[in-house]
């Protein structure tokens, strides 16, 4: 079994959480929101996910200091946005 780690900073506008064409996973992806975060933020499944704005769209909060197994098998499907500010996550995909 192979893996890949990384991080991403994550503000308002909603960014891909894996930055690179990364393959397919055979567990899923273990997405860790940094202590150091001064806001919860937001996981979901395209460009427009929103940070507790919309019903429809919003993301599933990540608060600081917590962490999310996504079992997904394409990393490229998940993406970030916070309310404010730049907030950080590291990632390892197994």
């Amino acid at each position: 079994m192979t893996f890949a780690t990384g991080r991403v900073t994550v503000s308002t506008t909603g960014v891909p959480l894996v930055s690179n064409e990364a393959e397919r996973c055979d567990i899923g992806i273990q997405i860790y929101s940094s202590s150091g975060n001064t806001g919860d933020v937001y996981i979901g499944n395209s460009t427009g996910v929103t940070a507790d704005s919309s019903d429809t769209t919003d993301g599933y909060p990540i608060a600081p200091n917590t962490s999310l197994l996504v079992t997904d098998r394409n990393p490229n499907e998940i993406f970030a946005i916070s309310e404010s500010g730049a907030q950080k996550l590291w990632y390892i995909i197994v």
